[in-house]
């Protein structure tokens, strides 16, 4: 098995440290690629079997989801858990369900890699709690305890345009031999060769949210970004009457969730409101701030109606950026996401509204379709996660809750 024998001697090490302070051993792994990757998790002995896993990122406390962590004082107790709802639709023709470990089993001690594109982003961190939760349940149903139990580990670059940063720490996982590895590429023209290395070496590669067009690709799981886009365009059209001018703020030029969002809002538009132009689209990765881009555009187009933001980062800073300026009030805000700035601003009146992807849901199910891939199981190659319209009329919803984070 892969990596066991460095895994075994590691925790061996870490637990010797950890026994004079009582406190479960955790692995900072830091390599040259980026002094801004997330300390990893690692499989810990515990002090009993009900003893909790690596609980998952702070920000999955929101109102769908609270994780779990150990108090110093209270040694082999686990803390209360409220589960995260995991839902992931299943459509016609799919060979195997992602919203559920039921049936699957994988070596003891197996380790998968995930690369995000953006540590510090909420959308990341939901991610990354999903996929936690389908790891503890696995190993609840496999029994693994300790350093038997499968992991993972999280890392990434902090901000989704460091491209450089991202691929070196792609090249350090690979060659660090993960059973399988979980990526979402910032530039979908750059990682062709990580994808051959990956393959080599007999790596199965899950792409998730954003990835690159290459046969070496085992899945990818994704939100139908071109489909929720056309929603998104559909309700910005609604909110401005069907006429007048609307800009696009997209997140990144060369990522392939921004561009398929940015083409499918415009073809949506092109086809089927007559009376609404896109007149400008603001891309949040060039040297000018959006604030900048976003006054210049005023002074081009003052008559200008509504905004298309394609993620979470882009809605936040437009949002910030209209506050600032006078005479915007009339600007309908559409974003995509729905981190807790896009919440307020909802309930406030601030944003018509928001197509929000399902990151919890987007995290579970690659870590099912990572461990169907170990295991040789078949895996659907692709794997829509689905999404969600919210507004100031449905956001509160208690089915839609599963939608929100922090």
């Amino acid at each position: 098995m892969k990596r066991r024998m460095i895994a075994v001697l590691l925790s061996g090490i870490l637990l010797c440290s950890a026994a004079g302070c009582g406190k479960e051993a955790v692995t900072d792994k830091s390599t040259a690629a980026s002094s801004s990757q997330e300390v990893t998790e690692t499989p810990a002995a515990e002090e009993s079997p009900e003893a909790s896993s690596s609980s998952a990122d702070s920000t999955a406390e929101s109102a769908s989801a609270s994780t779990s962590s150990e108090s110093s004082g209270d040694e082999g107790k686990e803390a209360d858990k409220k589960r995260i709802e995991i839902t992931v639709p299943h459509k016609d023709g799919m060979e195997a369900l992602y919203d559920t470990v039921d049936g699957l089993t994988v070596e003891k001690g197996s380790y998968i890699a995930v690369v995000a594109k953006d540590l510090s982003a909420g959308f990341w961190k939901a991610v990354k709690a999903g996929a936690q939760q389908a790891l503890d349940d696995l190993n609840a149903s496999l029994g693994y305890t300790g350093n038997d139990k499968v992991y993972m580990t999280f890392e990434g670059p902090e901000n989704e345009s460091d491209t450089n940063s991202q691929i070196n720490i792609i090249d350090s996982v690979i060659s660090e031999n993960p059973d399988a590895l979980i990526l979402s590429i910032i530039d979908q023209q750059s990682g062709q060769a990580q994808m051959e290395e990956a393959s080599d070496s007999q790596i199965p590669v899950i792409i998730a949210d954003s990835g690159i067009e290459s046969d070496l690709i085992t899945s990818t799981c994704a939100t139908d970004h071109a489909a929720a886009a056309k929603l998104a365009a559909d309700h910005l059209c609604e909110a401005i009457g069907n006429s007048g001018e609307v800009a696009i703020v997209a997140h990144q030029y060369n990522t392939e969730s921004s561009a398929e969002r940015v083409e499918a809002f415009k073809k949506e538009i092109e086809e089927k409101y007559t009376d609404v132009k896109v007149v400008q689209v603001n891309y949040g990765d060039g040297e000018e701030s959006i604030a900048d881009m976003l006054k210049n555009t005023l002074e081009t187009y003052p008559a200008l109606k509504g905004i298309f933001c394609t993620n979470e980062d882009m809605a936040d800073q437009t949002l910030d950026a209209l506050a600032d300026m006078e005479n915007t009030e009339q600007i309908q805000i559409v974003g995509f996401d729905s981190g807790e700035e896009q919440q307020k601003a909802i309930q406030e009146g601030r944003e018509y509204g928001t197509v929000t992807q399902n990151p919890y849901g987007l995290g579970y199910a690659a870590i099912v379709a990572a461990v169907r891939a170990i295991q040789g199981l078949s895996v659907d190659q692709k794997i829509d996660t689905g999404y969600q319209w919210l507004d100031k009329d449905t956001i509160d919803l208690e089915t839609n809750q599963k939608y929100l984070y922090n």
